[in-house]
């Protein structure tokens, strides 16, 4: 009995050595696992994210100012200026009203 108690202290202390000496390598291996269940539940939101945006067909949408890209009201970006498709467009539209005034 003794010895196998002597084994198992044995055995521990070797997996906490080999624990503190991969610790980085061991968190990898979970945040990777954690990503890869965040994978598989989010293909499965994605696909009622798709069935609501089918059901989205009657929005009126909005014209970007700078690039004339129709968008969904949701997904533009409004300002006093106007309202454009992303931010890229927004900040080109500032810069060339910057050289013009």
């Amino acid at each position: 009995m003794t010895e196998w108690l002597i084994v198992l202290a044995v055995i521990s202390i070797v997996f906490a050595l080999i624990a503190t000496r991969y610790r980085r390598q061991i968190v990898m291996g979970m945040q990777i696992w954690k990503m890869y269940r965040q994978m598989r539940v989010g293909g499965k939101q994605g696909e009622k994210k798709t069935e609501k945006r089918e059901n989205l067909k009657d929005v009126p949408l909005v014209r970007c100012e700078r690039c004339g890209k129709w968008v969904s009201p949701e997904d533009s970006m409004k300002l006093r200026s106007g309202t454009y498709c992303s931010s890229a467009c927004m900040e080109k539209a500032a810069k060339l009203q910057s050289l013009v005034d």
